[in-house]
């Protein structure tokens, strides 16, 4: 008979035959569920027991990162509303670094990130947001970090990202071709099937924005770089958001996380990218 184990307490449960795993979302602990064919034994249980005891310390560990993220950055200010209406909010947070002698951006390189487009992506609004917080910027760097909060129904596949894109398109767009942005990150998270691991495109194929592109395909293997044809089918992200930022000379690339990934290996890897925008500008 089928089991489901939870890595996190150890425990597990007999599927009985008319139940599939589909039927169950987490353990009763709040831990993640994995499918066996076979019975967990004592060394098994007590191979994750010691696995339990692994997550505890990992997340004790970034516990203790985020406490220390202040000695890191210094945002400007508190996260202040650009707009909101029946569709949901941005907001916009500038973030300078601790000992930067200015927090104005006009002197320093700025890279836009922008989470959130996409409601039910939440690997990338998690990973982003704390990689934006918690990244190590130099005294001329500065991060703008766009949180797009959708609330007209946001876990409907089709509102919720026409609502996103909407509130990018009417109030981020603007707010970038009036600040000092060198680059434009517009961070989701993907499905298989869709695009293969770690992936950015660049669907205008601009200059600037095309020198990311190839920049992270040499610096960074584990990602794939897509480029755009000339006669390619554009999803309404692109026409709304992708397109107008680039054909403002703004250097813009979309990233997409495998929605699969751990939290630590997709943290990882957008520090990674951040790290090549800034390289590149």
């Amino acid at each position: 008979m089928p089991y489901l184990i939870c890595p996190s307490c150890g425990g597990y449960y007999q599927l009985e035959e008319d139940e599939s795993p589909e039927d169950f979302d987490e353990c009763q602990c709040g831990g993640k569920l994995y499918y066996s064919e076979t019975k967990p034994g004592r060394s098994r249980l007590k191979f994750y027991g010691t696995l339990s005891l692994i997550v505890i310390i990992t997340m004790a560990a970034v516990g203790f990162f985020v406490f220390l993220a202040p000695y890191f950055n210094d945002p400007v200010s508190a996260p202040t509303v650009l707009a909101s209406d029946y569709r949901g909010s941005v907001s916009k947070e500038v973030i300078t670094s601790a000992n930067a002698t200015s927090n104005d951006t006009a002197s320093k390189k700025t890279v836009a990130v922008i989470t959130g487009m996409h409601p039910r992506e939440k690997l990338s609004i998690r990973t982003a947001s704390d990689v934006v917080n918690q990244y190590s910027l130099s005294s001329d760097q500065a991060i703008v970090h766009y949180i797009v909060n959708v609330t007209n129904n946001p876990d409907n596949y089709v509102t919720g990202r026409e609502s996103g894109e909407g509130l990018v398109s009417q109030y981020v767009i603007a707010d970038i071709k009036k600040s000092n942005i060198d680059a434009v990150i517009i961070c989701h998270d993907h499905a298989p099937g869709y695009g293969r691991g770690y992936f950015i495109a660049t669907p205008k194929m601009d200059s600037p924005s095309v020198a990311i592109g190839e920049l992270v395909e040499q610096k960074l293997p584990e990602f794939t770089y897509y480029r755009s044809s000339a006669n390619a089918e554009h999803g309404t992200s692109t026409i709304t958001v992708s397109n107008p930022l680039a054909s403002a000379g703004i250097r813009t690339v979309v990233y997409e996380i495998p929605e699969w990934a751990s939290y630590n290996q997709a943290y990882q890897e957008t520090k990674k990218l951040l790290s090549i925008c800034f390289q590149a500008i």
